[in-house]
């Protein structure tokens, strides 16, 4: 939980995220959520919980928002359900984020902690 707050803090400071529209509160009533640079419409998630293949809810709701804002993922896959088309989407982002970000993040069609802050991250894809 402290590293999640040092994330959102260090992207605070540097201006990275800026006011949310959503339609939904965060996951947790006690831990304020952090702004984002993208508009859902949906819920929202703040957290860095596993999500995977066969998941389902507000985390893969959240996923999937981050996949179409950075344009893997087409508006009618925002549905709630990781399958096949959410787990091909985040294996294009993992691919893309890893090249041109030159980062060590794993491709594995899994969102992990690392994954989720590629996803939340500024570097463009």
């Amino acid at each position: 939980m402290a590293a999640q707050r040092t994330i959102a803090a260090a992207l605070l400071a540097t201006g990275l995220m800026t006011g949310l529209t959503v339609t939904a509160s965060p996951a947790s009533a006690s831990a304020a959520a952090p702004a984002t640079v993208y508009s859902c419409n949906k819920t929202y998630y703040s957290g860095s919980a596993l999500t995977e293949k066969g998941d389902t809810g507000t985390r893969v709701i959240e996923v999937q928002c981050q996949l179409h804002y950075r344009g893997f993922l087409s508006a009618g896959g925002v549905d709630g359900i990781f399958g096949n088309g959410t787990y091909n989407a985040v294996l294009a982002f993992q691919r893309e984020y890893r090249s041109i970000c030159n980062s060590g993040l794993s491709i594995d069609g899994v969102v992990g902690t690392y994954t989720w802050a590629a996803l939340r991250s500024a570097c463009p894809s």
